[in-house]
């Protein structure tokens, strides 16, 4: 495992060089015929020789300072922690985009989902599935994986299945070592559209240990683009943001759902530790969109800096077991009897 006392620069340095060499080999490998696993596969395990060397240099990659997971302080630290000393389930379970329907109903969620059309584990079941005219196709298991199909941008079925075999054989977790997501079966859902996105008004709130501490707003988001603010549970503007992502808008309006996403914000983060709670609004229709456990892979920090650690005072990792078993005992109360060995 890297060590603490490493200077950041050399070390970010020498362990971009391995990746990078590492992702040759793996294509001459290929070329050569020589192995069958993906690219990202192979380069991964040739560059990283532990969870903890891939999790560290993520982590040091976007910060100027090595983490610290024997004894965390920054937020980030802290959530990367969980990735090598938390192992539970229930992250794995509600990160995943289909999975996360059975939680919701589990918690007695009042606000919904987008309708789910249908869903899959291959590219052959998206070929027989029946679909409306307008859809989004999403990958269960990552972000940043989703194709809008509707009248005005046809796409044949067949390019549709060509990209969920893709999906299939990227590995999110490998992406930014966030672990959590390595337990995430892989499939396709083709759901609700709901939209014009860029009149969607998105609120990502920030909990810890059940309660939202801030939200990121968002709108007008584009392919390219979007404008965003940092608000506290008030409403107000807060005195931080993340490196590089500046408040592009001052005073957004309230949305008219907010209060009810702040309650539903509690009650989907109850079972966690650190989780973030998205939500769309509509036309004044509050949508659930996703919990995240690791925005921006965990790695981006705050400025100024001191909020890194004032936010991170708050995750207590003294109650990471307690957490632990609260996440079995709900997986269990969600997976069928023949699976709990009753």
């Amino acid at each position: 495992m890297p060590r603490l006392e490493q200077d950041r620069d050399a070390y970010v340095r020498q362990t971009a060089r391995r990746y990078r060499w590492a992702w040759r080999v793996a294509r001459i490998t290929q070329h050569l015929h020589k192995q069958r696993r993906s690219l990202q596969a192979e380069a991964y395990d040739r560059a990283f020789a532990t969870d903890a060397d891939a999790v560290t240099y993520h982590y040091a990659l976007r910060n100027d300072h090595m983490p610290d997971f024997d004894r965390p302080k920054w937020i980030n630290e802290k959530v990367r922690w969980q990735f090598l000393n938390h192992p539970n389930p229930l992250m794995a379970l509600a990160a995943d985009k289909l999975g996360v329907r059975d939680y919701l109903a589990y918690k007695n969620a009042e606000i919904a989902a987008p309708a789910v059309y249908a869903s899959g584990s291959c590219a052959k079941d998206l070929l027989a599935a029946q679909l409306p005219p307008s859809y989004v196709l999403k990958a269960s298991a990552g972000w940043a994986q989703n194709l809008f199909v509707d009248p005005s941008t046809p796409a044949s079925r067949a390019s549709l299945a060509a990209r969920v075999s893709e999906w299939r054989d990227w590995d999110h977790w490998r992406f930014m070592a966030e672990l959590h997501y390595r337990g995430i079966p892989k499939r396709w859902l083709a759901e609700e559209v709901i939209g014009p996105v860029d009149q969607i008004r998105e609120c990502k709130f920030y909990c810890v240990f059940g309660e939202p501490i801030f939200v990121l707003y968002i709108t007008d988001r584009s392919e390219t683009k979007y404008n965003c603010a940092v608000l506290d549970m008030q409403w107000r503007q807060t005195d931080f943001h993340w490196a590089d992502h500046p408040a592009t808008i001052r005073a957004p309006e309230r949305p008219v759902a907010f209060e009810q996403m702040v309650a539903e914000a509690r009650r989907l983060s109850a079972d966690f530790m650190h989780v973030r709670v998205d939500f769309m609004e509509l036309n004044g229709k509050p949508y659930f969109s996703e919990l995240t456990f690791s925005g921006g892979g965990a790695r981006n920090p705050f400025l100024p800096k001191l909020q890194n650690e004032a936010i991170g005072e708050r995750m207590d990792l003294t109650r990471a077991p307690e957490y632990l078993e609260r996440g079995r005992q709900v997986v269990s109360a969600l997976s069928p009897p023949t699976r709990r060995g009753t």
